[in-house]
């Protein structure tokens, strides 16, 4: 046989193969400015969605190397719903070369290595520990579901955005030449979770001191060959907490059934509190022994000059934050908080991880504490991290007796950062994060602050009396009190008070007060108000004007909303019949981790109804729908599996 022949039959067997496995195949027409940045990695950018994305050319030279690739991807399809796992898009092959590349996530910044290199003079222990945090996260994503990375090192961990994106596909082998970025325990070649626990220790140390291993020491590989079998490591760098040194050094131990499982790391982690990583800090303008008076509940005393620093220190961005923050709690109800945060993020063109580090290593961090629990407790500029974020919100409750020479504008910030740390540990004991649930303590901690003339706090009283959380259910009152703050002018009690005469909570059902409560909120501003004043529409059968309404919330960032203006365009409700622009409406809600988005996404993948067909994203977003509880999802996905 004619060897042009046998090549294009072997390729037409590779791309059934594909096909058979439903790993998509893209045509390399469909990318533009493909540009070599290195070795056999291409950055290219999709000619339609204008993604920018990584392309990796892969060997398939044999049955062997098809199998191994598409075993590979068949892994990693179990770790596609975690963000800090590098994303696979498919496969497509290089033009005129019967060579085949896989498509990955393009991470718009360096190697962690690269990264701690340029950026590590800056970093202080709050910010070293959050990249530790998220390494060993996404490490524990490939365990739990039984796979070993083997070859993990500061190179195969990229950055994205300041967040950590693991590289899980081709990692580069044991070559003498890349010795230098594998971290190889000498005490085993057998792949297993061990050999990851003792990489994982070295990049630890890495993370300590921003510097490769043995740099200052090897000037050869060879040199480093000889240093590793030997057992050496590296010194300890002055200025690394206690628990997290002996974390790194355990992970390293000779005998690796001592080591920690990545269970067991992620939980010492999350244990280091900041008065822990407050020793480590050498370079930010962090006060360790605030931070730890604070910790243990130590009320601030400040002289009348710092007091005047404070005045004049405070970041005016940071301020416009905060006052960003204040207003978000005036108007919106809590599910919006964290989408309109990111969405200022995204509309001012700022990174919030670098937001959040000025914030921590500002001189007057105790002003804005309860700004940066809400950073930790939603991972927004970092990973979530609930213990974190409940020491921030303790900080946020003690209160700083020296008021005197203090503006009336920090005076107001103080007030909201204050009130706001009481309610957010209310938060968590009546939800149980970071913290044993206590919903009688939380009704209480609520009373008290609304005696002080919180509304925020009011509302959330209310709120206990309606479900009856840590006091007997009393719908009556519930609408009592959420109509006191109402007619305070706090416009999420407007739209609870338009709920409760809606659906006859506490008060005989009155759909024209409910309505005109929900547009009065609306009008101010409440992004819930303005969605349910659409619903009122679309049941009193003005579908246009319903149309509206979601159109205004959805724009605004509410999922309820992106969902019904996809029904409203995939039926032709109010609007003409469209399905690209109800699947995208869906995708919007989808991305926000609305349900019944997420399952109608994976029905247009699945029936190829608004986009093309694509089984795999049709499983990926049933599957997320089936985990939030979404009984239809399992069983679309089971037809699936039938078929």
């Amino acid at each position: 046989m004619p060897q042009e022949n046998k090549t294009w039959i072997d390729n037409l067997i590779i791309k059934d193969n594909f096909r058979k496995e439903n790993i998509p195949f893209y045509q390399y027409s469909e990318f533009e400015n493909v540009k070599l940045i290195g070795g056999n990695v291409y950055k290219a950018t999709f000619k339609i969605s204008q993604k920018t994305v990584a392309l990796k050319c892969v060997s398939l030279n044999d049955k062997f190397t098809l199998d191994n690739l598409i075993n590979e991807i068949k892994r990693h399809r179990k770790l596609e719903i975690y963000d800090s796992i590098l994303r696979f898009y498919g496969i497509t092959e290089q033009e005129n070369s019967n060579n085949y590349m896989v498509i990955l996530e393009y991470p718009n910044n360096d190697s962690l290595c690269q990264y701690l290199i340029t950026n590590f003079q800056k970093m202080d222990w709050i910010s070293k520990l959050n990249i530790a945090k998220q390494i060993a996260n996404a490490l524990m994503h490939l365990h739990s579901n039984e796979i070993i990375h083997g070859k993990l090192n500061s190179e195969n961990i990229l950055v994205h955005n300041g967040n950590i994106k693991l590289n899980y596909f081709g990692i580069s082998k044991h070559t003498f030449e890349s010795l230098k970025f594998q971290y190889i325990d000498p005490n085993t070649i057998e792949k297993n979770k061990c050999l990851d626990i003792f990489s994982l220790g070295i990049i630890l140390w890495e993370i300590s001191s921003g510097k490769p291993l043995f740099e200052m020491e090897s000037s050869s590989n060879i040199d480093l060959l000889n240093n590793i079998v030997k057992g050496k490591r590296e010194m300890i760098i002055p200025g690394t907490p206690s628990k997290y040194q002996k974390l790194y050094t355990d992970c390293w131990k000779h005998d690796g059934n001592s080591r920690p499982d990545i269970s067991q790391v992620v939980k010492n982690l999350s244990e280091i509190t900041i008065s822990d990583v407050s020793i480590g800090v050498e370079t930010s303008r962090l006060h360790p022994n605030d931070i730890i008076d604070e910790v243990n509940s130590v009320k601030l005393e400040k002289s009348n000059k710092q007091n005047d620093d404070v005045s004049t220190e405070i970041n005016k961005s940071i301020e416009d934050l905060f006052e960003f923050f204040i207003d978000l709690y005036e108007k919106q109800n809590p599910k919006m908080h964290p989408t309109m945060i990111k969405k200022y993020f995204r509309e001012c063109n700022k990174n919030p991880v670098k937001v959040l580090y000025e914030m921590i290593r500002h001189p007057s961090h105790y002003w804005f504490t309860s700004l940066i629990g809400f950073f930790y407790l939603y991972g927004i500029g970092t990973i979530f991290d609930v213990k974190m974020a409940f020491e921030f919100f303790s900080l946020a409750t003690n209160e700083i007796i020296n008021m005197k020479n203090i503006s009336s504008s920090l005076r107001k910030l103080y007030k909201f950062n204050n009130e706001m740390g009481f309610i957010y540990i209310a938060n968590m004991h009546l939800n149980g994060q970071g913290v044993k649930i206590d919903r009688k303590k939380a009704f209480q901690m609520y009373s008290k602050v609304a005696e002080k003339g919180s509304l925020i706090a009011l509302n959330k009283v209310a709120y206990c009396y309606e479900v009856g959380f840590g006091v007997k259910k009393n719908e009556e009152k519930a609408f009592e009190l959420y109509l006191k703050s109402a007619e305070e002018g706090y416009l999420v009690a407007q739209y609870d008070v338009g709920r409760c005469y809606t659906n006859a909570k506490g008060i005989s059902k009155d759909e024209t007060k409910g309505f005109q409560w929900y547009v009065k909120s609306a009008l101010a501003g409440n992004i819930f108000a303005i969605c349910n004043a659409g619903y009122c529409y679309d049941h009193g059968k003005d579908v246009k004007e319903a149309f509206k309404w979601y159109l205004k919330a959805a724009e605004k960032g509410c999922s309820l909303a992106q969902y019904n203006l996809g029904c409203c365009y995939k039926d032709g409700k109010g609007i003409d019949e469209d399905q690209v622009k109800s699947f995208q409406w869906y995708k919007k809600a989808a991305e926000d981790d609305y349900t019944d988005g997420q399952y109608m996404v994976g029905n247009y993948f699945y029936q190829g109804c608004g986009t093309e067909k694509d089984i795999v994203k049709a499983i990926h977003w049933l599957n997320k729908a089936n985990e939030n509880g979404s009984a239809i999802a399992w069983d679309l996905l089971e037809e699936i599996i039938d078929r």
